[in-house]
């Protein structure tokens, strides 16, 4: 390298093994009280031997990696890097995947066309690249039947042939492709970061249904692609020796679609029923089943409803929306009524600082998911009679109390507890993650002898805000059951450095 050009090449290899194995056994009748003493000899040895009782297991994952990076710069204005990976492992039968990704970089603030008073550094960024994921079980196998036609003594005969289909499976290729740019502005008091990026999942694997048999193999054939803009804003100043501030913000969206399926229209996800599908064209594992149109209000009602009289429905019972007008609720009235992956995220800071004194604040949210409450949904399953208070206030319990919740009766009724918009709510929030305000006294500020003594006072998620009827709206996957609060915590801290 000299003043105009750096060039800088890297090299590297690693080697993984990781092993485990298992061995159990079953003993009956301890006579010691203390779990010190519990072993296999001091049991009653298990003479009627069951499937559990005795078992064995054990797994083995290595893999090999090989890597490089090459990285160039000239003038510090245009910047050029490449990385390529070779990565093996024992888990598929494609043992090798390769894994390259090229990134351009261009400082237009360094050129001498470049004259603004506002901007002080404008960098325009673009890269493409490919990362494997070999996070997913091992290959394995099913046996499978498949129903052919040939011809006999010139006669056609159908049968059935018996097979042993393995799933066959590569690393899934993870493509992303992005744009950007940094910036700053206004003596760099203003930091800009904005990306617009696609990132699309090659060779994902899926279910694939067997013919006949129904049963499912893997196969690395799905396509699923992620799209959206990243955006971050920050100011920060200080006006004078004693006052200084910072407020920043942050947003990213995110558009999920499943591009392919290998041929097939959907994959079915979740349970039987709390369905979630996966659709071509339309987000992964969404949820999917009916949507309510209201409550039936009084027997006039039902009675000019065809629907209501066949399923001899009550007042205060469902309405669910015929989305083929063939006047029967069935499977073909189902579709998508939400999905748990947010729309967009967000988040913010704000810092300020007076003199001894420091107040910062975090705030982050998100919204356009939805949040499955399986809670509600497990009523039918159970006997227990508790329900939530939303749900005691707001029953149906007479003609116009309700057009959105079934009386108590109806609660344990399987038409209401069909899976619908009604389980599928609301997953906005906004919370505040962290207030600290603290105050420091300098050394020797009041006394000669007297150290740093900093005093601050914290408070983590104080306020939340949402509407969904549960505890928490930051639930996994978008399924809460039984999902515990998440609770505020306050502390009072004291820093003294001698």
């Amino acid at each position: 390298s000299d003043l105009n050009h750096n060039f800088t090449i890297l090299g590297g290899t690693s080697f993984r093994d990781e092993a485990f194995e298992t061995l159990s056994l079953k003993g009956n009748d301890f006579p010691y009280q203390d779990k010190s003493t519990w072993y296999l000899e001091n049991s009653t040895p298990v003479t009627d031997i069951k499937d559990g009782d005795v078992g064995d297991g054990g797994s083995r994952f290595y893999g090999m990696s090989y890597f490089g990076r090459l990285s160039y710069s000239f003038k510090n204005k245009y910047i050029l890097y490449g990385t390529y990976r070779a990565d093996g492992t024992n888990k598929y039968q494609e043992k090798f995947g390769y894994f390259p990704s090229v990134g351009l970089g261009w400082v237009v603030s360094q050129e001498g066309f470049f004259k603004n008073n506002v901007v002080d550094y404008l960098k325009l960024r673009g890269s493409w690249g490919v990362l494997g994921n070999d996070k997913v079980p091992f290959s394995d196998g099913s046996n499978t039947t498949s129903l052919v036609t040939t011809s006999i003594n010139d006669q056609l005969v159908s049968g059935t042939v018996s097979s042993n289909t393995f799933d066959f499976l590569r690393w899934e290729r993870v493509a992303e492709t992005n744009l950007g740019l940094s910036a700053f502005a206004f003596d760099q008091k203003l930091s800009i970061e904005a990306d617009y990026y696609v990132r699309k999942t090659n060779d994902a694997q899926i279910r694939i249904t067997a013919p006949l048999t129904g049963a499912t193999f893997r196969r690395s054939a799905g396509v699923i692609q992620n799209s959206g803009v990243e955006l971050g804003l920050r100011w920060s100043e200080s006006l004078n020796e004693d006052f200084r501030y910072a407020i920043g913000g942050n947003i990213s969206t995110l558009k999920n679609k499943v591009i392919s399926l290998s041929g097939q229209e959907y994959i079915d996800g979740g349970t039987a029923e709390f369905r979630q599908r996966s659709i071509v064209g339309q987000s992964l594992l969404a949820f999917y089943g009916w949507e309510v149109a209201g409550v039936y209000q009084n027997q006039a009602e039902i009675e000019a409803d065809p629907i209501a009289k066949a399923n001899k429905l009550e007042p205060g019972d469902f309405k669910y929306v015929d989305r083929n007008g063939d006047k029967v609720i069935d499977d073909l009235d189902r579709g998508i009524i939400g999905s748990f992956l947010p729309s967009f995220t967000y988040g913010g800071d704000i810092s300020v600082g007076y003199k001894a004194f420091d107040l910062s604040v975090n705030v982050y949210g998100q919204g356009g998911n939805q949040i499955l409450n399986r809670n509600r949904g497990q009523v039918i399953f159970t006997n227990d009679q508790n329900i939530d208070a939303d749900l005691v206030d707001n029953r149906w319990h007479g003609e116009g109390t309700s057009d959105s919740y079934t009386s108590a009766k109806g609660r344990r009724k399987g038409w209401n507890q069909k899976m619908s918009t009604f389980f599928v709510e609301d997953g906005d929030f906004f919370r505040i993650q962290n207030v600290t305000l603290s105050y420091t006294i300098k050394k020797g500020k009041i006394f000669d002898s007297l150290p740093e003594i900093r005093i601050n006072a914290t408070a983590e998620r104080p306020l939340t805000l949402f509407n969904y009827n549960g505890f928490s709206p930051e639930v996994q996957n978008g399924i809460d059951n039984s999902t515990h609060p998440i609770p505020a915590i306050y502390t009072m801290g004291l820093n003294i450095k001698f």
